[in-house]
Order: structure tokens, then C-alpha cells, then sequence
């Protein structure tokens, strides 16, 4: 593998995936690091797509010709529209999904977006160069240099699986 890309994503949750396959679709040649390759997009213990507040960012991303939306599709098990009580104004639409197969039909779409790279790691450090950040360092000893860096980190869930 290379240690030299346009684009480095840190983080395999729903951002990193974004993240990753939008750099590639743009021509970018494109790392995503993660620390479980076998955790990509992994959903917490309610594993919903949707709802009051991410309902509307799904469907912006969706827009924006992201893949969250499609890959819900793909492994969804119910669909609900709430408040339908209320005004139109006010309806989300959430939808439940298959934990494990949202995950592999996110990996399949890392795995065959060209451009796109994936790599099981975890970054330690970023790299710096006249106080601009050139690349990460691994805790496997690699340095990994790029134009950009993306960090996607996110939080640690509290649920046990």
C-alpha cells in the first residue's frame, strides 16, 4: 500500500464513510483508517437512520448524493413516519435497520468506490510541516502523508454489544 494520498479519512463511522467515498468519487486518491475494519458504520444500540434531527441531515446528505440514505434502503427492517399528528412541517421519517447488515453493505460500498483505500490502524498523531498538517502517524509505525487529513473520530458509544 501506499504511503503517500490525496485524502486521508480518519474514522469508519457514518462521517468517515461520507467522508471517504465523496473524496474518491471527486478523482481524490483516498486512505480511510479505522480501527476495526470488521466496526465500519457500526450503529449504536438503537440502530435507527432518521428521526427528529438526523432525519433531516440524512435527507440533506441524501441530496447532496450521499450514501447513508441508500444504504438504510438496503438494510432496513421498518420505516416510520412520526408526528404524523402534527403538522407536515414536523413529519420525520425514521427508519429501523439490520445492525450487521448495514455495516457490510457500507464496507461493500468502501470496497468497490475506486480511488478509495481502506486500512486497518489506528492513528496516534498527525503529522505537521510549517504548521500544516501533512499526514498521520499509526501506532503500526507507519507515517502516511496526504494533502488533507480528515478526522471523523467521533464518540465512543456507551452500549455494549
Amino acid at each position: 500500500m501506499p504511503n503517500k494520498y490525496d485524502v486521508i479519512v480518519v474514522g469508519a463511522g457514518h462521517a468517515g464513510c461520507e467522508a471517504a467515498v465523496v473524496s474518491a468519487r471527486m478523482g481524490s486518491s483516498t486512505l480511510l483508517v479505522t480501527m476495526n475494519l470488521a466496526l465500519v458504520a457500526q450503529m449504536s444500540c438503537n440502530p435507527a437512520m432518521g428521526g427528529i434531527a438526523k432525519g433531516q441531515i440524512v435527507r440533506e446528505i441524501d441530496a447532496l448524493g450521499g450514501m447513508s440514505g441508500i444504504v438504510t434502503d438496503h438494510s432496513m427492517i421498518q420505516f416510520r413516519m412520526l408526528n404524523r399528528s402534527k403538522g407536515p412541517a414536523m413529519w420525520s421519517p425514521r427508519a429501523q435497520c439490520d445492525k450487521t447488515a448495514f455495516s457490510l453493505f457500507w464496507r461493500h460500498v468502501l470496497e468497490s468506490t475506486p480511488n478509495l483505500h481502506l486500512r486497518q490502524d489506528t492513528v496516534t498523531s498527525l503529522l505537521f510541516e510549517n504548521d500544516a498538517v501533512v499526514g498521520v502517524q499509526t501506532q503500526l509505525g507507519q507515517s502516511i502523508y496526504a494533502h488533507r487529513v480528515i478526522l471523523t473520530n467521533g464518540a465512543a458509544s456507551g452500549c455494549k454489544n
